[in-house]
């Protein structure tokens, strides 16, 4: 194996081919082999998101496969390479590349690499292996009350920037407190999600995806999506969309309890009494900047939504190719 990670070094005139840019092997306990092609890492230079893990599903002499990438505005992964490892605990293509955030499981090990080699980065968490863990904690909270503590932690999830994230752990953290049958799960919860790895909400790296499970600098729209923009647009009340500062814009959801003005005057005075009362005033109205950010739950987690491209239209910074197929469709007449 040593001899052909020799052969396979750095070839320049050959593009496609596979080689294996480092490597060391001492033994079967103390092995490292990373595997990449040119244009897979030509990508790294579009990315400052590094998404790490691992797969038992496909070995080499028992060893797990630690695969390495970055997902795209569309959702796609795009691999940078892959590296043979004993576990996972612990010139063209020679420029730096600059690290901001660190996408991975729970794995320790990939953790304290994060802190050596990108100290500088963000150790982003997995948000479906957050939800996927405290789902097998469940056990630790009265059957009735499951629901209730899932969906609360599925709101904060949402938080879209660090402060309104640390708003919101202080006041679900009080709404648990008062439920002395849940404490046990409390505590769990504070000590792996908030105190070790924090940084699963989607604030925590704004229009980054926040999942492994799956490096163009925008998203692709669809037809579909022009076109429900387009309904959004013709329906929305245009008196109440405010101008907040620069290209952000605060619109009303289709639930909305309170005014632009009244959200925004909370935003600033972060006063919540409760969690619900928090909950309810995130998901009253969206931050929208056109054709780039949406804090609606869509938004956050496809980057570009229905809000961000209407607003778009009706300011006149996005034209529509084809109008004829946006044309809004009249109800069929009854018998």
């Amino acid at each position: 194996f040593n001899q052909w990670c020799i052969n396979h070094k750095y070839d320049e005139n050959s593009i496609h081919s596979t080689f294996v840019p480092y490597y060391y092997i001492n033994d079967i306990n103390d092995i490292f082999v990373f595997f990449t092609t040119k244009p897979l890492l030509k990508d790294t230079q579009l990315s400052s998101l590094l998404q790490v893990d691992a797969t038992y599903k496909l070995t080499w002499n028992e060893l797990p496969l630690l695969v390495f990438g970055s997902s795209d505005a569309d959702r796609h992964f795009r691999p940078f390479g892959v590296a043979f490892v004993p576990s996972d605990e612990g010139h063209e293509n020679q420029r730096e590349y600059i690290v901001h955030y660190v996408m991975a499981d729970g794995a320790p090990g990939i953790t304290r690499a994060q802190k050596e080699i990108f100290p500088q980065a963000r150790r982003l968490m997995c948000w479906a292996h957050v939800a996927r863990k405290c789902r097998e904690h469940r056990k630790l909270v009265p059957t009735g009350k499951w629901q209730q503590i899932d969906t609360d932690i599925h709101d904060l999830q949402l938080c879209f920037s660090d402060n309104i994230f640390t708003q919101g752990v202080s006041l679900v953290m009080k709404k648990w407190s008062t439920g002395p049958l849940i404490q046990q799960f409390q505590q769990y919860f504070f000590d792996q999600w908030i105190d070790k790895l924090p940084l699963w909400y989607e604030g925590a790296a704004l229009n980054m995806p926040l999942t492994n499970n799956g490096c163009e600098s925008k998203p692709s729209i669809s037809t579909d999506l022009e076109l429900l923009a387009f309904k959004w647009s013709n329906n929305i009340d245009k008196l109440r969309i405010l101008h907040w500062f620069d290209s952000w814009y605060i619109i009303p959801s289709s639930n909305s309890f309170i005014t632009p003005a009244v959200w925004l005057q909370m935003y600033q005075l972060q006063q919540w009494i409760s969690f619900d009362e928090f909950v309810a005033w995130l998901k009253s109205c969206w931050l929208v900047c056109p054709l780039n950010s949406c804090t609606c739950p869509s938004g956050l987690k496809y980057y570009i939504y229905k809000h961000s491209i209407g607003l778009s239209m009706l300011l006149n910074k996005y034209e529509v190719n084809g109008k004829t197929h946006l044309q809004l469709l009249s109800k069929r007449r009854g018998k």
